[in-house]
């Protein structure tokens, strides 16, 4: 370092660092030693006026000016396109040139697993699987004519521990009605109506024993289950599922003034894997083909009419998955490890008093997706 700063007339830290990236072994980890371009192009000027070959200069500064190029045109700064470069094969080779990366899914969910960590670290909270069952229903729930086509919301989540002892954590709110209002817009799956207790939209089979330990809360009128700041214990992972039904959900085929419908969940802590299902009824809604959007933006999704989801893309997140169909029910198994709600979505449907060769499924399967992301799932109505 001393030698490099006395012939190239460099300052301390540039040495060092210009020292450092000419020892490393790896092409990623000598880039992101190496200085900016500017202190790149004026030691290699330097170095020419000490005496070495115009070829080899030449060289040197079309690298450079290639890196310059690399670093205008990929998404970031430099810091992420050097990181990038160390990722790929060739940035951890010793030999040879290192290639500028494309955006890939293995890059995405490195991204989003970084996300997930950050959240742990912030809540406290985290869980092994989310799952959220959407199931399209026609307008018979519970033996009752509901005249609209109903909307069935499981959820389950498994694993779900404290870090540490935190804040409340909300685990099913909804928005009740007055005792004295004979009419209900949402019920059990098994027909009864959810007043102010959401614990009894609970599928206890599938809880825990520490689930127990919710409370309810209320403000307004919304109703909560809560978890305390102790519970989950630390040592203790907890499950829970919950379903609903939520009736006149939409009309199931299109008119001149609503083409669409949509369901939409919100990721709200970090977890490993979210499964995302949507179960069409086939005679009440056709041929349909679900359309997945994950969004950023906070602000309520549009009202499904003519134009549908949003077409300027604002707020969109790539998650790096797209929704698979898995015709009908549950007859098509997943990946391993995609099948953990099965055994849940198949009571649900029993409980509902529905066949699952009645539906159509399709199936989302996204690994460290990002929390307090909006997952929307659009449904064009046929005809």
């Amino acid at each position: 370092m001393s030698d490099l700063r006395e012939r190239l007339g460099l300052d301390k830290s540039i040495a060092s660092r210009v020292a450092r990236a000419v020892r490393m072994s790896e092409v990623g980890s000598a880039l992101r030693e190496l200085p900016a371009t500017e202190s790149l192009s004026q030691i290699v000027a330097k170095c020419e006026e000490l005496g070495a070959g115009k070829r080899l200069v030449a060289q040197a500064q079309r690298a450079i000016d290639e890196l310059d190029a690399a670093i205008a045109d990929f998404p970031g700064d430099r810091t992420a396109l050097v990181t990038a470069i160390a990722a790929t094969e060739s940035g951890r080779g010793s030999t040879g040139r290192a290639a500028v990366p494309k955006v890939s899914e293995a890059k995405l969910r490195a991204a989003r697993r970084g996300a997930h960590n950050a959240s742990l670290f912030a809540q406290g909270i985290c869980c092994e699987t989310q799952a959220c069952i959407s199931i399209l229903l026609p307008g018979n729930v519970g033996g009752k004519i509901v005249g609209k086509a109903a909307q069935a919301v499981v959820m389950r989540t498994t694993g779900l521990r404290r870090l540490r002892p935190g804040y409340p954590q909300s685990i099913l709110s909804i928005r009740g009605r007055d005792d004295t209002n004979t009419g209900f817009d949402r019920i059990t799956l098994e027909g009864d109506p959810i007043r102010e207790d959401p614990g009894v939209a609970l599928i206890r089979e599938f809880c825990t024993d520490v689930a127990s330990q919710v409370r309810l809360e209320r403000v307004g009128r919304v109703h909560s289950l809560v978890l305390d700041p102790q519970s989950p214990p630390l040592d203790e992972p907890m499950d829970f599922a919950f379903g609903f039904v939520n009736l006149d959900f939409t009309a199931p085929r299109e008119t001149e003034t609503e083409k669409w419908t949509a369901t939409s969940y919100t990721v709200s802590r970090a977890t490993r894997v979210l499964l995302r299902e949507v179960l069409v009824h086939r005679e009440t809604f056709g041929d349909v083909s679900p359309l997945s959007i994950f969004s950023i933006d906070a602000t309520p999704m549009v009202q499904p009419e003519l134009n549908g989801p949003d077409p300027t893309g604002r707020g969109r997140v790539d998650q790096g998955d797209d929704i698979v169909p898995m015709g009908k029910g549950y007859r098509k198994r997943g990946k391993a490890g995609e099948d953990f709600a099965v055994p849940l979505g198949l009571r649900s449907l029993e409980m509902l008093g529905y066949d699952p060769d009645e539906f159509e499924r399709f199936r989302l399967v996204v690994e460290y997706p990002l929390p307090l992301v909006r997952s929307e799932v659009w449904i064009r109505l046929a005809p």
